[in-house]
């Protein structure tokens, strides 16, 4: 069994307990893996969603400050392979040129 890693997942999700799956929640810091694993990453989406501009004006959070969450998952499956998971709609994308998924 080929081993991946799970970047940026929820320790009481269903990735910490899959078979073959290195989970990196939040108390073990996502954006220091260091693989060499391929990945499946779900960095933060809250400071990236439709309404992230909204909150910003209403809140203060600015549009794509994740810690350098979205940035590091690219990083890592850009550089062992994997997938990055993101709202289609997300903001990151185009922050990190990278091209949008089509609709449908």
């Amino acid at each position: 069994m080929r081993t991946v890693a799970a970047l940026f997942v929820d320790k009481s999700g269903p990735y910490p307990s899959m078979p073959g799956v290195e989970a990196w929640d939040a108390a073990r810091d996502a954006r220091l893996y260091a693989g060499p694993h391929p990945c499946v990453a779900h960095p933060p989406c809250a400071r990236w969603c439709r309404l992230a501009k909204s909150v910003e004006a209403r809140l203060g959070y600015k549009v794509g400050d994740d810690a350098g969450c979205f940035a590091s998952a690219l990083a890592s499956v850009r550089r062992f392979g994997g997938v990055l998971e993101h709202p289609a709609s997300t903001l990151a994308w185009s922050a990190h040129d990278l091209l949008e998924p089509p609709a449908g």
